[in-house]
């Protein structure tokens, strides 16, 4: 069915869904940077995944037991299979790390800004593979990209806020992001999304514990349990998590994964409208507030043109499922 017909016959109510879908992912990078800055950042992560997979436990069984194709639950048990599962939750956990640690340097506008650029980096991997022919208006929007990219930077110059290190580890938190879409391309066209989610959020957060150690960050892995904190480590596990990416998950069933990608890539805005409003975190300087929004149109542009060339050739666009693939 074209997306515009699934788009249609949407019911009202899965805009209301989408809206607090996008307002719980926007919620993440404010609470990590503001509330729970005085854990660790890996530690930070790895508290968040682990209390993520506690909600998508009960979620992934159901889902499982309700899973009617034997073969696809023989190819599940395959070693194959949980090599690439391996392999996407280590790209999460490097996501996750690098991300949280970002916010620790850089302003929250820049952090979300450049952890969002995975779809032009999905676009390169893709035309560097030859596996998609950029469309004119992907060409146009890497180049718009990469120019709102740049003008962005400039306030790494006046902003102490602002660091070419904390951008730099947010820009590998959107690389990583494009491993663990790659990981993750073949399995999810047959697992359901909370099988695959669960062992994917679960591997992540043992691979954050191992980087914390190695990282020397001396904090139990369920030091959540007792910290004075836990309310929120629980509450930002719940709104990014569940109400954020799994509603995007559940949306996807009424409307096309276009508008999905397209809605989060209002997380930068929204996300530094939320920390403004509940934190009085700064304002964006000048070149972010020129460059930002230059950044943002470049993504939604490689978005839309994917979308149309995948609608022509009847396939489905990686870059529109860069953002849903946590």
């Amino acid at each position: 069915m074209p997306d515009t017909q699934v788009e249609k016959a949407a019911p009202w109510w899965i805009w209301i869904v989408i809206a607090c879908a996008t307002i719980g992912i926007s919620f993440a990078g404010v609470l990590l940077q503001n509330e729970l800055y005085e854990t660790p950042p890996i530690t930070r992560a790895c508290w968040r995944l682990t209390l993520t997979t506690f909600f998508l436990a009960p979620m992934g069984a159901w889902e499982y037991r309700r899973w009617e194709s034997s073969a696809e639950r023989d190819k599940m048990r395959a070693g194959k299979t949980w090599g690439i599962l391996l392999g996407s939750g280590f790209a999460l956990g490097v996501h996750f790390a690098a991300w949280v640690a970002s916010l620790d340097m850089t302003s929250l506008a820049h952090s979300l800004l450049f952890v969002t650029t995975s779809p032009l980096l999905i676009l390169v991997e893709n035309a560097i593979f030859r596996r998609h022919r950029p469309t004119n208006m992907e060409t146009a929007g890497v180049f718009i990209g990469l120019v709102g990219a740049g003008i962005t930077l400039l306030d790494i110059r006046d902003d102490k806020e602002v660091t070419a290190k904390g951008d730099a580890l947010a820009f590998l938190g959107a690389v990583a992001i494009v491993f663990h879409i790659e990981c993750g391309r073949t399995l999810r066209t047959w697992m359901p999304t909370t099988v695959y989610a669960f062992p994917v959020t679960l591997i992540a957060a043992v691979f954050l514990a191992l980087f914390a150690l190695v990282f020397d960050e001396r904090e139990p892995v369920f030091g959540w349990a007792s910290s004075a904190k836990i309310s929120w480590f629980v509450l930002l596990a719940f709104v990014s998590g569940i109400i954020g990416h799994a509603g995007f998950n559940f949306a996807l069933g009424y409307v096309s994964s276009l508008v999905v990608s397209i809605s989060t890539t209002m997380e930068p805005v929204i996300g530094t409208i939320i920390g403004f409003l509940t934190y009085g975190t700064s304002t964006p300087k000048l070149f972010t507030l020129l460059g930002g929004p230059l950044l943002l149109a470049g993504i939604v542009l490689v978005i839309r043109g994917g979308a149309d060339q995948s609608q022509a050739n009847g396939e489905t666009s990686d870059v529109r499922a860069s953002h849903i693939a946590l």
